[in-house]
């Protein structure tokens, strides 16, 4: 384990960027073939209230294992290549809307892959709502950025997470590695608001050392195109954000410089920080998403021995990929806070971290 050293942009950089050419379509750049793990065969009987009394309300559905796009951060990028063979077809999803419905669940998250490309997308949408689900969707804006297609799916979406990495195309293309991403990320969300102004247009904004110099900025584009909602996000060490994680994660020291000087960039909009130790956010620690998050069920392809299965996955806190290190053993928020990410400290010390002692 070492010291994260101080970034030093230049040109390493600039090599992992212009790795790949900028193209309208990134299928050229290859997907890392990662063999998936194997899981223990999923229990008949699920928990459907936590270890703390949560009830589960929320599902995240994966709809596609497809994406024109290459973003060199993307957590989804290995199961992309794993799982992309295998279609989700239509009447899985309804047996799995109509299955969770059942048990309570009131909001549906759309997510893949790109899940606009799903060929039944709109009608997901509409049984979904039908079923008494708020709707939401993540996602880059390939088919929403169509007039004709929002004009059909945005009726029945309650909310788009949009993702939106740069002030401008220049920043954001470079990150995604397809050209004219911007232009469709950001068409797609005026399209929406176009549709109905009261859409709930929400933004997730992916923090690399690629980025960071230009996220005041981002912050301001994305509240100005009418944004009420923006996630700042930490890299997640999975997919291509653990193939580059020493080129692309942030030293906790640059998260703590920056991250508290955004909520006052971001206009009317509320701010939300991802995979981020509360410690680094002062004062802003109650814009946390760890403190708002709810208990879901994820949905998505898995192996399991011999075969490939359709299995849902439970969340009960927002751990995922996160643990406690030394610092946080005496904390008194750490029941709350999730830490740092099991990637950075099983690589680098974590002398950034300031554990809480008040008690509350």
């Amino acid at each position: 384990m070492s010291q994260r050293a101080p970034m030093q942009e230049g040109a390493q950089d600039a090599a992992l960027l212009a790795a790949h050419e900028l193209r309208s379509n990134a299928s050229h750049i290859p997907r890392r073939k990662v063999q998936m793990p194997v899981l223990a065969p999923a229990e008949e009987a699920q928990p459907w209230v936590g270890p703390n009394g949560q009830i589960m309300r929320r599902l995240e559905l994966h709809l596609t294992y497809h994406c024109p796009e290459r973003c060199i951060f993307c957590s989804e990028e290995h199961r992309m290549e794993a799982f992309h063979p295998f279609d989700v077809t239509w009447a899985r999803v309804a047996t799995v809307l109509r299955t969770h419905a059942a048990r309570g669940v009131q909001a549906v998250h759309l997510t893949g892959g790109e899940p606009t490309l799903h060929p039944q997308f709109v009608e997901v949408c509409v049984l979904a709502r039908k079923l008494g689900m708020r709707t939401s969707v993540g996602t880059i804006g390939t088919m929403l950025s169509k007039p004709a297609f929002a004009a059909k799916a945005v009726p029945w979406l309650d909310e788009a997470l949009f993702s939106i990495h740069g002030p401008n195309a220049e920043i954001h293309d470079a990150l995604t590695r397809r050209a004219g991403s911007f232009e469709t990320v950001t068409r797609a969300l005026r399209n929406a608001l176009e549709v109905n102004p009261a859409f709930g247009a929400f933004v997730n904004i992916v923090v690399t050392r690629l980025n960071v110099d230009h996220l005041g900025e981002t912050v301001e584009k994305v509240a100005a195109l009418g944004a009420k909602l923006i996630v700042i996000s930490n890299t997640t060490p999975e997919g291509g954000g653990l193939d580059h994680f020493d080129q692309i994660e942030l030293p906790l020291a640059k998260l703590a410089a920056v991250m508290p000087t955004l909520p006052e960039r971001a206009g009317g909009a509320i701010v939300r920080f991802f995979g981020m130790p509360m410690c680094l956010l002062a004062p802003h620690e109650s814009l946390s998403n760890d403190v708002h998050w709810d208990p879901r069920v994820t949905v998505e392809w898995g192996r399991e021995p011999g075969k490939v299965v359709f299995r849902d996955f439970y969340n009960w806190e927002p751990n995922r990929k996160r643990v406690h290190v030394a610092a946080c053993q005496g904390c008194t928020r750490r029941g709350v806070c999730m830490g740092v990410y099991d990637t950075y400290a099983e690589r680098y010390e974590t002398p950034e971290l300031r554990p809480y002692t008040e008690v509350r």
